[in-house]
């Protein structure tokens, strides 16, 4: 039987040793990194004479930001029916047919259908 090398531990690393092939980070300072506030306006400054705009500074505007408008949803619900499967096979084939994309927009049509009389 195969385990496909998965939960194996290697028997000797790059070096020769178990365990020998793990990064060292023992000289990596973990405060956060110092800013000289002259360099970051300098590289601002070089940044906007090539066209790039700092948005985390801008100030805010009374607008409201530009997106997408979100359709108010209606509830919804899920339905099964178990029926004869002819009469269940006529109804998926008619729906291909009339190029609904979903059952409940054939149902919306019957719906219309039987309120018009």
């Amino acid at each position: 039987m195969s385990g496909y090398g998965f939960g194996k531990r290697p028997t000797s690393g790059p070096a020769g040793g178990a365990g020998e092939d793990r990064l060292d980070l023992s000289g990596i300072a973990r405060a956060p990194v110092a800013v000289d506030p002259s360099r970051e306006e300098a590289a601002i400054q070089r940044g906007a004479a090539l066209g790039f705009i700092d948005r985390g500074a801008a100030e805010p505007t009374a607008r409201e930001p530009a997106g997408r408008r979100r359709r108010a949803t209606q509830p919804q619900i899920s339905v099964f029916i178990k029926g004869p499967q002819d009469t269940l096979e006529w109804f998926i084939e008619y729906t291909n047919q009339r190029g609904n994309r979903s059952y409940w927009q054939t149902l919306e049509e019957f719906r219309a259908l039987v309120e018009r009389k």
